[in-house]
């Protein structure tokens, strides 16, 4: 197991402006071949030729193309996140019927816009499934998630709020992958909303 953290664990924190710039440049082109051209053609000296780096430069940061994609990973999360995070703040004063659907929709619309992370390098390196488990915005936004259903906790009937946390937390996300996994003709987004807004206030309140 250590052998394999080694692997994809970055070689150094870059501190300085042109540094930053170097590894943003790095993450960037991998994203990028990764999204046209898939994972086999994504060497470390293909990389470092699209980033415009040297390729000495490139293994000053990462030891390998696994480090590379870790931190394409974690550097998607923490933004989707940050993003999540402001919505349930926005939501903490209001009303379970009101704040449900509007979680909902960012949740969705972030997974949608970052989906090559969430969806598809998961499906397509099956290799990296535990480290994707690892980095989860649900992880990153474990307190203040917790903060909003105490916030809401005179509406939820439900004893233990861990489960129900987890329930819904899975319940949304696993749907919302669903649909845009299979980017169904058959439901459009305000009617997923809609539904997926209904089960979770629905199993709240039960």
């Amino acid at each position: 197991m250590r052998a394999v953290e080694q692997q994809i664990e970055p070689r150094k924190t870059p501190k300085q402006g042109r540094a930053m710039h170097t590894v943003d440049s790095i993450i960037q082109a991998t994203q990028k071949i990764l999204t046209d051209e898939g994972y086999e053609r994504a060497s470390t000296n293909y990389i470092s030729d699209v980033a415009g780096v040297s390729i000495g430069s490139l293994y000053q940061y990462f030891p390998s193309k696994e480090a590379i994609v870790a931190s394409l990973v974690e550097k998607t999360v923490v933004a989707a996140a940050e993003t999540i995070r402001e919505e349930l703040l926005a939501c903490m004063g209001l009303p379970l019927e009101e704040s449900t659907p509007r979680l909902v929709r960012v949740l969705l619309e972030t997974r949608r816009e970052n989906a090559f992370v969430f969806l598809r390098l998961p499906r397509e390196m099956p290799g990296f499934r535990s480290v994707s488990r690892q980095l989860t915005t649900e992880k990153y936004l474990h307190t203040t998630i917790h903060s909003y259903y105490m916030q809401h906790r005179d509406s939820i009937r439900l004893d233990d709020l861990e489960t129900a946390i987890f329930v819904t937390e899975h319940m949304v996300i696993g749907c919302i992958d669903a649909y845009l996994d299979n980017e169904s003709p058959k439901i459009d987004e305000e009617t997923l909303v809609e539904h997926l807004s209904l089960a979770v206030l629905s199993y709240l309140s039960s």
